[in-house]
């Protein structure tokens, strides 16, 4: 019997990767140059890399607030894996100390249905 390839995973199963931080109202300018500029450098050297840079579109926080929250949101066609995910944050590491706040780095998936069964734990 011959092997069974095993299957890609599907493109809508890859991971994304989301960053926010905090932006002080007096950075906002010179942080989106910034960001901009590395998203750019990163998308030159990653083909396929979709970077966006959003802000918190809530009004009333950002009317009070002395600083905005920002995201950074990527995605890639073969998933943003370990491999880009290092060039993201090298990238980062070079912006511009004190320009944004602690950048707080997560990865999602899509959640596909049905679900897998929850994982057991032993018991003692």
């Amino acid at each position: 019997m011959p092997d069974t390839p095993t299957p890609m995973p599907s493109p809508a199963a890859l991971p994304a990767q989301f960053v926010y931080y905090r932006v002080p109202h007096a950075n906002r300018h010179a942080a989106a140059l910034a960001v901009q500029a590395m998203q750019a450098a990163l998308t030159q050297q990653w083909p396929g890399l979709q970077a966006q840079l959003m802000r918190r579109a809530d009004a009333t926080a950002q009317a009070e607030a002395a600083e905005d929250t920002w995201m950074e949101t990527y995605g890639h066609p073969a998933g943003v894996f370990p491999v880009i995910a290092q060039a993201i944050a090298a990238q980062a590491s070079a912006l511009p100390s004190g320009l944004i706040g602690v950048r707080r780095v997560e990865t999602f998936e899509p959640l596909a249905l049905p679900l897998p069964p929850p994982l057991t734990t032993p018991t003692a």
